[in-house]
Formats: C-alpha cells, structure tokens, sequence
C-alpha cells in the first residue's frame, strides 16, 4: 500500500485519490483498529496536524491515526473551520497542540508494542521536523534522537523556548542553545542549566505531555 501512495503522490494523481491510499495505508498500519480504544468499528485515518491547517503534511505517514467515531470527536470539539494562518498556531483553538502531542506520544508507543518501527511506517520529512522546531522557538543546535516519529513527539513535548527562557530568565538562569528538555518532572536540581553567576539553577519547569491515555473499548458500553 506505502509504494502505491508513493506512486501516486509522484504521478501528481488526485488530491482524493491520493487520500484514500493514505487512508487506506493509515488503518492497515495500525491493525484496522482504533488506536486510542481497540476497537474495531467505523474508523477513521485522522490527521494529527489538520491538513487545512498545513496541507504539506496530508499524505505524510507520521501524520496519521486510526481512531474510532468515538475517540474521533475529542479532535473535532470545538473550533474546527477553517483556520486563519495570519494568526499563531492554535489561536483559534482548531490544532489542538496537546491532544495531538498525545497522538504522537501513543503512535510511537503502539510502534514499539507491535514492533513495527519501519521508519516509513511513521514518516515525517526533515523539512516538517524543520518546521516544528521553528513554530516552538528552538535553535537548530537543539537535536532529538530516534526515528521521525519519536523527534516529532518530542520537539512538540518542549516549552515553547520563548516562554521557556522568559520563566527560567526571571529566576536568573540561561539556557545553552543546544538544551532539550527530556524529564517528566516540574521541579528539580539542575546541575545543566546555571544561573548567570554560574551556579547550577535549582529550579526547573518543565512542559510535559504523555502519550494519549489508551482506553477500554467505548463500543463496549453503547447500546
């Protein structure tokens, strides 16, 4: 299915047609079946990062969940039109960042539950990567490791770096450019960051949003 969307995509085939492939792609990669819950009726391939918001990334692999129709209305509450790319990303409260942070959290958690860590499987673009960091204010010196998936996950999982520096600026510490945040912790000795006088910061704040919480299968209660 992957080399069919490839090839279609390179052809220049329809926009539908190419979705469908990727659709069809998305659900077969995830075991046809509801990533978030497990189950297995009326799915969906959902967007992480809404295709009318950043139409490069719509047929990109590392861009797609399987979500049942229950798990699929926590994305679309609220604000879901279309959204003014004037303004910062999330204003209008259409992108979500959190819930779709979580998204990537779980896909990278379900790769390593089914051993499937194929780095197409879940595929980001080094551009897309490019553009994550910039969107969160961090330097090109900051890397991330593992496949695309997992930096994507955690360049989303960072403070924004200009909130970052302003919190930790304020309690006199400075951040090397190269910095990444990696705990799960909101305070904490740190013997990496110094304050201005040079002495290790002791206190630390750190943005942290785990992986969306699997859950029992929704289809189990419905009538």
């Amino acid at each position: 299915m992957y080399s069919r969307l490839v090839k279609a995509i390179e052809k220049q085939r329809s926009n539908s047609y190419c979705l469908s492939l990727w659709s069809m792609f998305i659900r077969e990669r995830d075991g046809h079946r509801c990533i978030i819950c497990n189950s297995k009726k009326k799915l969906s391939a959902h967007h992480i990062i809404r295709k009318s918001f950043w139409k490069h990334l719509k047929f990109q692999t590392g861009n797609g969940i399987t979500l049942c129709h229950v798990c699929h209305k926590d994305p679309h509450t609220g604000f879901n039109g279309r959204p003014d790319l004037s303004q910062p990303m999330d204003a209008q409260g259409g992108e979500k960042i959190d819930l779709f942070t979580g998204y990537l959290g779980a896909l990278v958690i379900d790769s390593y539950r089914r051993n499937q860590l194929e780095e197409y499987l879940y595929h980001f673009s080094d551009g897309a990567l490019d553009a994550f960091k910039k969107i969160q204010g961090i330097p090109e010196a900051a890397t991330f490791e593992g496949r695309q998936i997992e930096k994507a996950y955690q360049i989303w999982n960072q403070t924004p770096r200009g909130m970052f520096e302003a919190i930790l600026n304020s309690v006199g510490v400075t951040i090397p450019e190269d910095y990444v945040q990696n705990e799960e912790v909101t305070m904490y000795y740190s013997d990496t960051l110094k304050k201005k006088d040079g002495s290790p910061a002791d206190v630390m704040y750190f943005r942290y949003i785990p992986p969306t919480e699997f859950k029992e299968n929704p289809d189990d209660t419905l009538e």
